[in-house]
């Protein structure tokens, strides 16, 4: 976590063994670290000034933006009962479910409140229509008729209740800060991946009819929507991206303009380059990076099989072209490290400093 400024640069006016011993605390308890940004710019004007080179400007990588969440909904069936088929619904467990979806507050609920009552209208419907068959055939076939229209779109209900809420919106933030330079949030991160895997579970057990409890739905809800893990992941994935182009490219640069080393052999100026490499990227950034491409792989493995879940529904556009830019977003974090390990290895080898080449 990130100090305040006020507390990591001590009060103007205080005595100076105060402010030493005021600054020494505030480190221990908060820190003080540079943020991913800070680091990053850190690693490639260290790089820039060995190489005596400006800090390379290219442009940088397009962000991943998306619509807001209400517009990932799916339409779903009307199939309202009017209040007199209501009333002969009353000995059938189903009412219960119905009445609580037919009141003026779960009217304006979110998508994901009313999964239960549509769960439970699925769950209980089939016996109400046997008990409903002797006693009103004609309404027992409209309750079946609209009981199967539910059923056809009983992914439908899954998807808005999970997709489409305020708690997706927050799990994608484009505004989202960055992973934090150290571990400290990746726990958090679980939890976002772990209510993922709650409501993929759930899903499954959807599209195989079999209603599941929703007894644990609201926490996961909020786990989605405290982690802000997918716009997290995404901030960090894009100050990695520019990095490494950038770093790459200085490199590259120093290379085709002035090799740092032109007669094949090491040099001073080659030796603190290589500690450059040792002591900040593979010390400090590789780490992050690393941390951040598994953030990666296991968010896009959830995506993917959100998406199984869904075969044969055509998704609204909001999303798929949220998640076009995710896959494109991710190609360019790939090629970018490609990229700048292929540079370095170029100069390092020219310097005789690759290892085992």
């Amino acid at each position: 976590m990130n100090c305040n400024v006020a507390i990591c640069h001590g009060r103007p006016g205080w005595p100076a063994a105060d402010a030493a011993l005021f600054l020494f605390l505030a480190a221990l308890l908060c820190g003080c670290t540079k943020s991913p940004t800070d680091q990053l710019q850190d690693y490639q004007q260290r790089v820039a000034r060995v190489l005596e080179l400006s800090p390379a400007t290219s442009a940088s990588p397009p962000r991943v933006n998306r619509a807001a969440a209400v517009h990932n909904r799916l339409p779903l069936p009307d199939s309202a009962l009017n209040l007199l088929e209501y009333l002969s619904l009353s000995e059938c467990r189903m009412a219960a479910a119905v009445s609580e979806k037919n009141t003026s507050l779960a009217k304006v609920a979110a998508a994901s409140q009313t999964l239960p009552y549509e769960l439970d209208i699925l769950r209980y419907g089939p016996q109400c229509v046997q008990t409903l068959r002797a006693q009103d055939a004609a309404l027992a076939d409209k309750l079946a008729q609209a009981l199967a229209s539910k059923k056809a779109a009983r992914m439908h209900y899954w998807w808005n209740a999970w997709f489409s809420g305020l708690e997706w919106q927050a799990f994608t933030a484009t505004a989202a800060a960055p992973l934090d330079w150290q571990d400290a949030d990746d726990a958090h991160l679980q939890h976002g991946l772990e209510a993922l895997d709650y409501a993929l579970a759930q899903g499954l057990a959807i599209e195989r009819l079999q209603w599941p409890t929703t007894s644990a739905m609201e926490a996961r809800l909020q786990a989605l929507l405290l982690s802000e893990s997918a716009g997290r992941w995404l901030a960090s994935q894009w100050l990695l991206t520019r990095t490494l182009n950038d770093v790459a490219a200085l490199l590259q640069q120093r290379q085709q303009q002035r090799p740092l080393c032109p007669m094949g052999r090491r040099t001073p100026k080659a030796e603190i380059l290589n500690n450059v490499f040792v002591k900040i990227y593979a010390a400090r950034v590789q780490p992050y990076l690393a941390r951040t491409d598994r953030a990666g792989r296991q968010l896009l493995e959830r995506l993917t099989v959100i998406e199984q879940r869904m075969q044969g529904t055509v998704l609204p556009p909001a999303f798929t072209q949220w998640l076009a830019a995710v896959h494109q977003a991710r190609a360019a974090f790939l090629a970018a490290n490609q990229r700048h390990i292929q540079a370095w290895q170029a100069t390092l080898r020219a310097c005789e400093l690759m290892p085992g080449g």
